[in-house]
C-alpha cells in the first residue's frame, strides 16, 4: 500500500473517523476544524489539527501548510447562506487557487445524490435531470469547477444519505407525520461504506471523474423508516398521503467496477442493526 498525505478539509462526523481509519492504515493526517473546541479531540487522535474556515475564502491556522501534502479530501457542507450557489463557486475558485499553488497530486470532494432531481427514475452518473435545489445547483457548480480547474487528479464521490452511529435514522421521522405514502424507494450508505470508499479512491489515484456511491438496495421508505423506529423503540413515523412523493433510485454500480471495492451494508436495513 502506498504512503499517503492526506488533508481531511472538513473533521466532522465522517471526516473524523475518516481521519482516524486512514491513520490505522498508516498515512500521514491533516484535518480541519471550525470548532476550536474540537482541536485537542483531532490531537489526541494522532491527527494533525487545523482551525480552518471557508467562508468563502479560506482563513485560519497556516493554510499553505494545510495543502502541502499528496492528497486531499474535501469534506465541506453546504453553506447556510441565501446566495449559497454564489458562495459555493467562491469556496470552489479559492481552494483552486491553493491546491494549485500546492504538491497536492489528488483531490477527493464529498458530494451528494441530491445534485439529481427526483423524477420516478433510477439514476446513474449520467443522469439528465438536474438539480432542482439550491444545495444540488451549487454543488454542480463546485464540482464543474474543481474538475476544469485544478491542475490534480480529482474524484467526486456523490453520497446518498449518509446513517450510522450518532446519525440514526430511527430519529429522523419518529412518529412525525411526512408526506407520501411511504412506497418511495430510499438511498442511502452506511458512514462504514462512506469510509470505505473514501479510502478505495485515495488508495486508487488513477480513478477520476464523477462516481455515486449508494447501498445496492433501495427499501422503502416505509420499510426503512419503520425499521429504524423499532430497533430505536421510537414510535413509527405516520405517511399521509395516498400516493408516493417525488423519488429516485440510485445507482452505484460504476465506484463498485473502477474501485472493486465491495460494501459492507448493502441492504441499508442490515446497517440498522448495529447502531
Amino acid at each position: 500500500m502506498t504512503y499517503h498525505r492526506i488533508s481531511i478539509l472538513g473533521c466532522g462526523w465522517l471526516g473524523f473517523p475518516l481521519g482516524i481509519r486512514l491513520l490505522e492504515q498508516d498515512h500521514f493526517v491533516r484535518g480541519s476544524t471550525t470548532t476550536k473546541d474540537k482541536i485537542p479531540l483531532l490531537e489526541e487522535s494522532g491527527i494533525e489539527p487545523y482551525y480552518l474556515q471557508l467562508d468563502p475564502r479560506i482563513s485560519g491556522d497556516d493554510v499553505t501548510s494545510f495543502f502541502h501534502v499528496d492528497t486531499v479530501v474535501l469534506n465541506v457542507p453546504p453553506p447556510r447562506v441565501p446566495d449559497r450557489i454564489t458562495v459555493m463557486q467562491q469556496q470552489a475558485d479559492e481552494l483552486v487557487s491553493y491546491v494549485n499553488a500546492s504538491p497536492v497530486r489528488r483531490l477527493v470532494m464529498v458530494s451528494s445524490t441530491g445534485v439529481y432531481a427526483a423524477r420516478q427514475q433510477a439514476a446513474d452518473e449520467t443522469d439528465p435531470h438536474p438539480p432542482e435545489t439550491e444545495n444540488g445547483k451549487g454543488l454542480v457548480a463546485m464540482e464543474s469547477m474543481l474538475l476544469e480547474g485544478l491542475k490534480a487528479s480529482v474524484v467526486v464521490v456523490r453520497m446518498a444519505g449518509l446513517f450510522g452511529p450518532e446519525r440514526n435514522p430511527g430519529r429522523f421521522l419518529s412518529g412525525r407525520q411526512t408526506s407520501g405514502n411511504g412506497g418511495e424507494p430510499v438511498n442511502m450508505i452506511h458512514l462504514e461504506d462512506a469510509i470505505g470508499v473514501i479510502q478505495a479512491l485515495i488508495e486508487q489515484p488513477e480513478v477520476n471523474g464523477i462516481y455515486n456511491a449508494c447501498a445496492r438496495e433501495h427499501p422503502t421508505r416505509s420499510e426503512f423508516y419503520r425499521k429504524a423506529s423499532e430497533l430505536s423503540g421510537n414510535p413509527p413515523p405516520v405517511f399521509t398521503d395516498e400516493g408516493p412523493r417525488p423519488w429516485k433510485r440510485i445507482i452505484s454500480e460504476k465506484i463498485r467496477a473502477a474501485t472493486g471495492y465491495r460494501f459492507v451494508y448493502d441492504n441499508p436495513i442490515d446497517g440498522l442493526q448495529v447502531l
